[in-house]
């Protein structure tokens, strides 16, 4: 079983390798089929990492959106036939690098960054 710090090392190098990966511009996201669907696959993974950290814990740090995060993993996964291109580019670009910061924050505070 992984430790509540594995599951956010998950969920950070998940940011880091849709960061790596992030077209430039919208224009280039709609283009690129593989694209949009590597940063789905890094968004479902930092939901699942998310969903299986303690709820103590997530009660404990209740500054992480811990629900919406399970939540968009829940509706990538099992409603895959109707993704949100538009709220995954929203998500990538927008969402993920504040939550980088309050991942990096807790796994310090955690001495384990």
């Amino acid at each position: 079983m992984r430790t509540t710090e594995e599951r956010l090392r998950d969920m950070r190098d998940a940011i880091d390798a849709a960061f790596r990966h992030l077209p430039s511009g919208r224009s280039d996201f709609e283009a690129d089929e593989v694209v949009r669907f590597f940063l789905l696959k890094q968004v479902e993974i930092i939901g699942e990492a998310a969903f299986k950290i303690s709820k103590d814990f997530k009660t404990a740090h209740s500054e992480i959106p811990w629900r919406k995060i399970e939540g968009t993993r829940h509706i990538l996964v099992h409603d895959y036939f109707d993704v949100n291109w538009d709220t995954l580019w929203d998500i990538v670009t927008l969402h993920l690098e504040p939550l980088r910061k309050q991942v990096d924050d807790l796994l310090e505070r955690l001495g384990a960054g």
